[in-house]
């Protein structure tokens, strides 16, 4: 019995490590895609200015994914470990999302000074499109298939250079992103069922699987307003495209370093909802804290990065953002290492804890970083933003130590 329980513990692990793999190289080739080539080539065809408010406008688009599509995403995973779920569940869910992006399209052009209806309607439907693929990845992580997973990120890099080689004909940097988008909701329609009919037959756990979707929801909803705040605050409150260019130049090779988190992420919930796992408030807080160490190391190394890639691929921009390479870049991963071990916790726990935690988090993050980013400017959020996902950090582990000590949870 001793000798089957290594042998299963020996192939969990080559499993996850094989599927580990698979998740950072479809990243790598997506973020790769978009950081090395996308993104400068756009810039450098609309300049630094207009290219700040583009920023600003994927970053709402990014935000209604990362909210609702992920979210939805998570929650089926929740779903297929601990009660029924079918499909239509949760395309009532991206139906009604489809519905919440119309106004929030409006307000953010209109925010951003640049209303118009030619305008409107391709990022609206940009917005819906990204909000689907962002679920799309459920297909993969609930079954376990990383290489199909890496395919699917591999087909929306794909879609992005296509769209990139079409823009002088198009003129259109949405068209970019959503020929992207499009590439992998199509490759996840021939590969996979969750797009598959029937569209809109309901489990029995309907409500419960609703009402899952909408905690995650407002939770991510809270993180990525503020992961993505720098180029939001900047664009409105100090109103020049140029300085969201500057500030996320930056930071840029801290968020390529820390979405390497992501994957792990994907890995960590798929395992943990389909084996035997332990967790105690000990282990946790260990974990925790060897982080918190490799985050500042991380920063170090992020700042050396960055005096290499924005020189190369952003040298009009290199001077003005050099100042804040290493705050930058520290916030960023003080946010995504955080985020890794929140999601641990959603394994271990109840959606309403990571709903607290960002909570804490967004309530922080409006007593300090948007009055510091109106007095301030570049300055204010960069310190700003350190704080608050230091609190952030230090949140997600008290917490987990807690709740993890009240509940001694093993799970299947």
């Amino acid at each position: 019995m001793e000798d089957s329980n290594i042998k299963n513990k020996s192939g969990l692990v080559k499993n996850a490590s094989k599927d580990f793999i698979f998740s950072v190289l479809a990243l790598v080739i997506y973020n790769g895609v978009l950081q090395l080539l996308i993104y400068p080539e756009i810039e450098h065809r609309v300049g630094e200015d207009a290219f700040g408010t583009v920023l600003y406008l994927i970053s709402a688009v990014s935000i209604m994914g990362a909210g609702f599509g992920t979210a939805a995403s998570y929650s089926r995973m929740m779903a297929k470990k601990n009660r029924e779920e079918k499909n239509g569940d949760y395309n009532v869910f991206l139906l009604i999302i489809a519905a919440i992006s119309v106004p929030v399209t409006l307000g953010s052009l209109y925010l951003a000074k640049v209303a118009s209806i030619g305008l409107f309607i391709p990022v609206l439907v940009l917005m819906i499109v990204t909000v689907f693929r962002y679920y799309a990845d459920v297909q993969y992580r609930m079954t376990i298939r990383f290489k199909e997973y890496f395919l699917f990120f591999a087909s929306t890099s794909v879609g992005y250079v296509l769209g990139l080689a079409l823009y002088p004909v198009t003129g259109s940097w949405v068209f970019v992103l959503l020929l992207g988008e499009l590439f992998g909701i199509v490759f996840t329609v021939i590969t996979g069922k969750i797009f598959r009919a029937p569209f809109f037959e309901l489990s029995g756990c309907f409500k419960e699987n609703m009402i899952s979707a909408w905690y995650i929801s407002f939770s991510n909803l809270l993180a990525a307003l503020i992961l993505h705040s720098d180029r939001i605050l900047l664009r409105i409150l100090v109103g020049e495209g140029k300085e969201v260019t500057i500030f996320y130049t930056a930071s840029l090779v801290g968020k390529i370093v820390a979405m390497l988190t992501t994957p792990l992420n994907g890995i960590v919930i798929s395992y943990l909802t389909n084996y035997k796992i332990e967790m105690n408030k000990k282990r946790f807080a260990a974990i925790g804290v060897a982080c918190m160490g490799l985050t500042v190391i991380g920063a170090a190394a992020c700042c050396v990065g960055s005096m290499i890639f924005v020189k190369w691929r952003y040298p009009d921009i290199y001077a003005a953002a050099s100042s804040y390479f290493f705050l930058a870049n520290l916030g960023q991963l003080l946010y995504f290492i955080s985020g890794s071990l929140m999601v641990v916790l959603l394994a271990f726990t109840e959606e309403k804890l990571q709903f607290i935690i960002n909570l804490v988090y967004g309530i922080a993050f409006v007593i300090i970083v948007i009055p510091a980013t109106y007095m301030f400017g570049i300055v204010g959020i960069a310190y700003g933003l350190v704080i608050v996902n230091t609190v952030r950090f230090i949140t997600v582990i008290l917490l987990g130590v807690i709740k993890l000590g009240k509940n001694r949870i093993r799970h299947e």
